[in-house]
């Protein structure tokens, strides 16, 4: 089920990335869907406004990993972070972006703190709450990665990405009512997203109702024309 889980969660999942850059992903990012994509290039904008902000010095750390994370030399990067959140202990991207070096090198615990730290700074990034709920999800926490995407559709409850995530929880935890609700809540909510369709389909149809995944995936393909994810998916359903 954990195995199951991780595909479903690697399009919320930011377990890389430069503080100034694009996010990279665990998984194959072609799977992606605009919608996902759209609010990761949203947040990233936000990201490199925010780090305008910051003190000169500050920004010249933030391009000194950016270079050491092209050469590939995360110790450096971590160590150069590391510096960078004793000047400014307050700033909450810089210790969200440790978790994430932390969580790459599979140090879950290491990144769960971190990332609680950077939510306690600013409890208005969804993206903190997303990688924490993804660093307890790998620890097989998956109660407690369930009340982290309970705390993210609390405090924003428009966003469809955080209902997508409680589904993928629920459905993991052998709930799959309360799955179907919380998926059906992401379908509601905004952005419309073909993934979350697509999802919504694949529980639809392990739990033997295929007419309802097949509606489930046209409504995808009509969001999102030619999207490879769900194409197979729909291809692949008994006639």
């Amino acid at each position: 089920m954990l195995a199951a889980l991780r595909i479903r969660l690697f399009s919320s999942l930011l377990l890389a990335s430069v503080l100034a850059g694009q996010p990279a992903h665990a998984q194959d990012a072609s799977q992606l869907d605009d919608a996902y994509l759209a609010e990761l290039r949203a947040e990233n904008d936000a990201l490199r406004a925010r780090i305008q902000q910051w003190p000169p010095a500050l920004q010249a750390q933030n391009a000194q990993v950016s270079a050491a994370l092209r050469t590939g030399n995360r110790q450096e990067a971590q160590r150069i972070a590391e510096d960078m959140a004793r000047q400014d202990p307050a700033n909450a991207d810089v210790r969200l972006f440790l978790g994430k070096l932390q969580g790459q090198q599979g140090n879950m615990a290491a990144a769960l703190a971190l990332f609680e730290q950077s939510i306690a700074l600013n409890p208005d990034n969804k993206w903190a709450y997303v990688n924490k709920a993804g660093a307890q999800a790998e620890r097989a926490d998956l109660h407690n990665a369930l009340a982290t995407t309970q705390a993210l559709t609390a405090r924003f409850p428009g966003w469809s990405i955080g209902y997508n995530l409680q589904a993928s929880m629920l459905d993991a935890l052998n709930r799959p009512d309360e799955a179907l609700d919380a998926f059906e809540k992401a379908v509601r909510a905004k952005p419309a997203s073909a993934l979350i369709l697509t999802n919504l389909g694949n529980l639809q149809r392990r739990l033997g109702r295929v007419a309802d995944a097949r509606k489930s995936y046209e409504a995808a393909l009509r969001l999102q024309p030619g999207y490879a994810l769900t194409e197979t998916q729909l291809a692949s359903l008994p006639q």
